[in-house]
C-alpha cells in the first residue's frame, strides 16, 4: 500500500539531492514554490516517482489541481496510485 509518509520519503530524498536545503526544512508543509523548482526538476521528480512509485504524474493534472505543499503532492500521488490498482 502506498502512503503519503512512503511517497514522501521519496520526494523528500529528491528534493534534497536536487536542491541545497537544510532536511529540517523539507516538510510535508513545505510550499512548492519556497523549493524554487525549476522544469527539469519538476521533470526529475515525474520520472523519479514513476520509477520508485509506479506512478506517471501528468502535469495537465498536477497543475490543474493546484497543489501548493508537499503534502498536497504526496495525497494527489497516493490518490492516483490507488485508482490505477482499484477494481472497475
Amino acid at each position: 500500500m502506498t502512503t503519503v509518509e512512503k511517497v514522501f520519503a521519496v520526494v523528500r530524498d529528491l528534493i534534497l539531492e536536487l536542491k541545497d536545503v537544510d532536511e529540517n526544512d523539507v516538510t510535508l508543509d513545505t510550499k512548492i514554490e519556497s523549493m524554487a523548482f525549476d522544469s527539469l526538476d519538476f521533470v526529475e521528480m515525474q520520472l523519479v516517482v514513476q520509477k520508485k512509485i509506479g506512478v506517471a504524474l501528468d502535469p495537465d493534472s498536477f497543475a490543474s489541481r493546484q497543489i501548493a505543499t508537499l503534502r498536497q503532492l504526496c495525497e494527489f500521488v497516493v490518490e492516483v496510485k490507488e485508482s490505477a490498482t482499484a477494481p472497475a
